[in-house]
């Protein structure tokens, strides 16, 4: 019997690579969504110092501005936070999308993977009903041998008999 062949192998292997393409950009955005975290948790971090710093400088008595300096950092730190969010909440999105093409592209593999092994399934039942085809033909060849060679020595034994008589009338 010939060696398996599954007709779709090569539209598996593109499924397969446009998997793992398609996996590395959910990476890629699930690292840029870690960074963009990280650098808002080290940002509020700093925030809070200077607010505490601020708190501290106040019951000390301080300048104006020193106390206007320290305003402008938390202004500025504010806004740098809102782009973070809104950053994050577009990468979100896009991460949510991403999912969904990973999933969609996951299934399509499953399903051609699926059906390579139920095609192989299938030729392994045909090479296993062949292979029983092939044993039953030898097996029934030998026991057709064995018949003949009985019929043959039966012959042998009548035409050995039929002699014998001829020789004894002879």
């Amino acid at each position: 019997m010939k060696k398996f062949n599954f007709p779709l192998e090569r539209m598996l292997n593109y499924q397969e690579q446009d998997l793992e393409k398609e996996r590395g950009i959910m990476s890629r955005l699930l690292a840029a969504r870690t960074g963009l975290e990280e650098k808002r948790l080290r940002l509020m971090e700093e925030m809070e110092e200077i607010q505490s710093e601020r708190g501290k400088e106040i019951r000390k008595g301080t300048t104006i501005f020193s106390l206007r300096s320290s305003s402008v950092l938390l202004v500025s730190g504010k806004k740098q936070l809102e782009e973070i969010r809104n950053e994050l909440n577009r990468i979100d999105e896009e991460i949510e999308k991403q999912r969904q093409i990973v999933v969609s592209v996951s299934q399509e593999v499953k399903k051609l993977e699926n059906l390579k092994e139920k095609q192989l399934e299938e030729y392994r039942h045909a090479e296993a009903k062949e292979e029983q085809e092939m044993i039953s033909e030898h097996v029934s060849g030998l026991l057709w041998r064995e018949e003949m060679e009985k019929k043959g020595g039966e012959k042998h034994d009548s035409t050995d008999s039929t002699e014998r008589r001829n020789n004894r009338n002879g």
